[in-house]
């Protein structure tokens, strides 16, 4: 009996990770859920959160609240946003994670989210939340590989070793190491962590910051063709092709930070949709969705439109400049997009952790085999504690390193979709509102 139970023991820790077969076949979602304990409490939580939204989003609508009516289209059959994480879980009874989740967490915040963010049971939510994130699903195989080496430290020196006698007096050496290498090394890896982590970070913040750049240069391109113009007959027409120019400038860009293959086709759906207006118009677009590089296109084509606004030189000039620093917006993304952190840097540091992991339960044993220990209220199986708590220590320190490696390549977790959706919204309301002022002072002249 006593051989079977640290494996018992290690199969009764994977549950939680979702280590264990998760999704059945049927399109129910009760159905999808394994029964047991943690996938139940999982389920419970996920009916919580998305009855939640759901009622949000429904008491909105029934107060008359014009934002939620206007944007219905954004919100699918059950209530909940288009391309949110709860949207996906609903549709498949699962929490996605890994690359699969990654479309889905584009966050955009508003007032309610920032009030929901600010909550004070943050305590209880974290605990929950553990047992349903995809960072820590993302992790199963990490941590069931040192879980499973802990297991067999516990089985080897404590099930496996065979008393003096049954061998004519040879004893079976224990699988135990001293905790002074670990506490010398633990400062060079907790660096290593720090300084990948940070590195990551900054990457997504300039990322972001230079989409700000792009949504905000657009707008004072429009915005400035749209007064200097006199408005005489032709010139709305020649903002409408600027204003679309610099759009798909934006939207060129987020296609190819996305790798195309997800992106492509909605791209192409976008694109035909803003240009259906004339032949030319149509021309143009199919031009740019076959060019073999689309963005340059793009960037060439919004040049070409503000060309054709008539305006005087010096204003075009000025125009000109903000078009220049989108370019070197893009030249900033594409800087991200193809150069990593140094890959020297996070291999020594994945194959610091990673060994470090695998040998530290022969440095803890000691520890929890102490009788004097906490853990000596176990009895003869005190050692068995030692399992768990190196899956704690290993999910929380792999999840420093999958931090980093998820935010390492921030645009497939940027919502640039919305950054497009502002540009476009905010180019028309700028163009539609100069050329209505510049009409109703003519009617007064």
């Amino acid at each position: 009996m006593k051989f079977f139970l640290p494996l018992f023991l290690l199969h009764t820790i994977s549950h939680p990770l979702g280590l264990h077969a998760f999704v059945h076949p049927s399109n129910s979602i009760s159905n999808k859920i394994a029964l047991n304990p943690i996938n139940k409490f999982n389920f419970s939580f996920l009916q919580t959160k998305l009855y939640e939204e759901k009622v949000k989003t429904q008491e909105m609508t029934s107060a008359g609240d014009t934002d939620a009516i206007d944007d219905a289209d954004k919100f699918d059959a059950n209530g909940y946003r288009k391309g949110s994480l709860m949207a996906a879980t609903a549709a498949y009874g699962r929490v996605p994670y890994g690359e699969e989740s990654r479309k889905y967490r584009r966050t955009v915040f508003d007032y309610d989210d920032w009030v929901s963010h600010r909550n004070g049971e943050k305590i209880v939510t974290n605990i929950k939340g553990m047992f349903f994130s995809g960072v820590i699903r993302q992790l199963k195989e990490e941590v069931l590989f040192v879980t499973t080496v802990a297991a067999c430290v516990v089985l080897w020196n404590d099930f496996l070793i065979f008393p003096d006698e049954f061998l004519n007096g040879f004893t079976l050496p224990k699988v135990v190491l001293p905790a002074l290498p670990f506490t010398l090394s633990s400062p060079a890896l907790g660096l290593l962590l720090v300084f990948k982590t940070n590195a990551s970070y900054a990457r997504w913040s300039e990322a972001r910051t230079t989409w700000a750049k792009v949504v905000a240069q657009s707008r004072n391109m429009v915005r400035m063709a749209s007064t200097f113009v006199t408005g005489e007959e032709g010139d709305r027409e020649k903002i409408q092709d600027l204003s679309n120019a610099v759009w798909l400038l934006s939207r060129s860009t987020m296609n190819s930070l996305l790798g195309g293959f997800e992106d492509e086709e909605d791209y192409r759906e976008q694109v035909m949709s803003v240009y259906s207006g004339s032949v030319k118009d149509r021309l143009i677009a199919q031009k740019i969705v076959d060019s073999g590089d689309r963005t340059m296109a793009a960037l060439a084509h919004a040049s070409t439109a503000l060309d054709n606004v008539p305006i005087d030189e010096k204003r075009r000039v000025e125009i000109d400049k903000s078009l220049v620093i989108m370019g070197d917006c893009i030249g900033v993304c594409e800087k991200i997009y193809t150069s990593p952190v140094p890959l020297v840097y996070t291999r020594h540091t994945g194959r610091f952790l990673s060994l470090w992991m695998l040998l530290l339960p022969t440095a803890m044993y000691d520890a929890f085999a102490d009788k004097t220990s906490v853990a000596a209220s176990l009895g003869n199986f005190q050692c068995l504690a030692l399992i768990p708590a190196t899956a704690i220590v290993g999910l929380f320190l792999f999840g420093i390193e999958e931090l980093a490696m998820q935010l390492e390549e921030p645009f497939s977790i940027l919502p640039m979709q919305k950054f497009c959706d502002d540009v476009r919204r905010s180019t028309k309301t700028i163009s539609e509102w100069s050329f209505d002022e510049k009409c109703e002072e003519k009617d007064l002249m």
